[in-house]
């Protein structure tokens, strides 16, 4: 798809400024423990489906949106993976715009549908197992996630944080 009227507006008021995007992306595995991506077409990489929340949009809706638009399933989240940003997030586009995303991710199963690329933004569409995607190029962020995303457990991750205050109050 390509870049939302909420998006486009923005980006006509504060041209290619770094902005801090919510987005919300969906892992699914098929029957063989391996996890859905869909090769990205500006880029050329691997991603899990999923994309930006739009302005009063619920992180869920956006997340079930942009499966659907990208992939063609339908899926029900299950729970969140996890919550993820920072350096690994922040994305200097080929046209000057600057972003830096903070992802939820949710769990989730397929429902319905048919699987097929969308053939403009995602061109091709795999399940991967998790050394399998060593092979293929992927945002530094998923490399980071690859133990949450393939854990067993059903718990809710999140990068450790990397600031501490001194314990005295401002």
């Amino acid at each position: 798809m390509s870049m939302s009227d909420y998006l486009h507006q923005l980006r006509e008021k504060v041209g290619h400024d770094l902005l801090v995007l919510p987005s919300a992306a969906v892992a699914l595995f098929d029957g063989q423990s391996r996890l859905l991506l869909g090769r990205h077409s500006d880029r050329q990489r691997w991603v899990l489906p999923g994309g930006l929340v739009e302005p009063g949009e619920l992180p869920a809706d956006a997340a079930l949106r942009e499966v659907w638009e990208e992939t063609g399933l339908r899926v029900e989240l299950t729970g969140i993976l996890g919550v993820f940003g920072g350096p690994d997030l922040v994305v200097d586009y080929t046209n000057g715009d600057k972003a830096s995303y903070v992802a939820t991710v949710f769990r989730g199963r397929v429902i319905g549908g048919e699987l097929r690329p969308d053939g403009a933004e995602i061109l091709e569409i795999r399940y991967f197992s998790a050394p399998d995607i060593a092979n293929v190029t992927t945002p530094k962020w998923i490399s980071a996630a690859l133990p949450a995303l393939f854990a067993d457990a059903a718990r809710t991750v999140f990068q450790p944080p990397t600031w501490g205050n001194s314990g005295t109050d401002a």
